[in-house]
């Protein structure tokens, strides 16, 4: 038998989470879905009636109940099914949910992820790499803040309005005959009429002080060439056009890139004595499929990652024990889940995007893409997101859904 699985346990962010994506699920798969959790932890609710309850170790705070629970998931399951284990931010949009069970291959079958385990690495480790980055763009914005006031540019959310606003400056230059009244359109406010301000893509653009604001009032863009003297002179910072990226007078590089590091892998050699490499595509733990042959892969998982629970140095996750794991099998050419089926949307990628008419893309629009289920790790409920918007587009969302047809275990 072919049977869906989530984890989840404790606050109530995670548990409507979970029911939201239980009522897609049950929507669009006819195969069985169970819930694994601790209920004793749980604020609210789960709204299932297939709930396999397990008590946890009392000393582990929910994350790392939650985590014990998923890596050791084959322990509280029937032998001899096909399992498809899920996130509770996991939302299946499309009828084909159901053909990710062809995708096995033992002992496991994961999902790549969006990033390499380099990029991982500060988010596994307990490194400054991560802080490093956090503490040189405040230092920036408090350079840029000595001219505008409170300003932000290397917020997620300001990054990729600004982002949003200079493509279409870059699709109006090129391709101006196409555009050509929405570019008149647009010089004609900006250097011929006489007014005050002027709205282009919802962001709105002051005149006097040359810069784009957000709905929130939030500086997105400025004019740079206006203010490069002063911001050379009172700020002591000026944009690198050769090499694209900020300076400032002492050389200092800000370049707004997510941090990268090799002390996760560096970490796993000296620990482990397994030496993975650096610019590996590792795995996404959000998604897997297993069955009985998997045990010995998810038993050593679970081990390690309760092991390094106790670990200063490591941050409570589980995908740097999953990267050990799947080096220590050998498997890190084995072959993954495709991507509709665990599709990472990221927030701050403007080529993941989706429109009422084209429907879901992942590269800007020269192609459509068809996914079966959505992984929203983050920005949940952004109402201003396409692909929130999608979520909340489909009749399921505000609708009922059959529940579950089994009774709860109590382990």
């Amino acid at each position: 038998m072919n049977t869906f699985v989530f984890v989840v346990c404790g606050g109530r962010e995670h548990i409507e989470e979970l029911n939201f994506s239980l009522k897609f699920l049950r929507h669009y798969s006819k195969n069985k879905i169970v819930v694994i959790t601790d209920s004793g932890r749980n604020e609210i609710k789960i709204d299932h009636n297939n709930i396999i309850d397990i008590e946890t170790p009392r000393e582990f705070n929910n994350h790392q109940a939650s985590i014990y629970l998923k890596t050791s998931i084959n322990k509280f399951l029937e032998k001899g099914n096909n399992y498809c284990y899920l996130d509770g931010d996991i939302v299946a949009v499309d009828p084909k949910v159901d053909e990710i069970f062809n995708h096995f291959v033992s002992p496991v079958s994961f999902g790549s992820d969006h990033c390499k385990i380099n990029e991982f690495s500060p988010h596994a480790i307990n490194c400054s790499c991560e802080e490093e980055v956090i503490e040189k763009e405040k230092f920036f914005n408090s350079k840029l803040a000595e001219l505008f006031g409170k300003i932000n540019l290397s917020d997620e959310i300001i990054k990729k309005q600004s982002e949003e606003l200079l493509s279409v400056f870059k699709k109006y230059s090129a391709k101006p005959v196409k555009h050509l009244f929405k570019t008149t359109s647009y010089l004609l406010k900006r250097y011929i009429i006489p007014l005050k301000s002027f709205k282009l893509q919802g962001y709105k653009f002051n005149k006097k002080n040359r810069c784009w604001y957000n709905n929130n009032g939030n500086i997105i863009l400025f004019d740079y060439g206006f203010y490069e003297k002063k911001l050379w002179q009172i700020s002591g910072i000026r944009f690198n056009k050769k090499q694209s990226y900020w300076e400032d007078k002492a050389g200092n590089k800000y370049e707004f890139k997510a941090p990268v590091c090799d002390h996760l892998t560096e970490y796993i050699s000296k620990e482990y004595n397994i030496n993975i490499d650096k610019t590996w595509q590792h795995w996404n733990g959000g998604v897997f499929l297993f069955n009985d042959s998997s045990n010995d892969f998810l038993n050593y998982w679970h081990e390690q990652t309760i092991k390094e629970f106790s670990n200063p140095y490591t941050k409570t996750r589980d995908q740097g024990t999953l990267a050990l794991t799947v080096w220590k099998f050998g498997l890190q050419n084995h072959p993954t889940i495709p991507q509709e089926f665990n599709w990472i949307t990221e927030y701050a990628n403007n080529d993941i995007a989706w429109d009422k008419n084209k429907g879901y893309t992942r590269d800007g629009f020269k192609t459509t893409f068809h996914p079966a289920l959505l992984h929203i790790y983050h920005e949940w409920g952004n109402k201003d997101w396409s692909i929130w918007k999608s979520v909340a587009s489909f009749p399921v969302a505000s609708g009922a859904s059959a529940t579950g047809n089994d009774d709860s275990v109590i382990l």
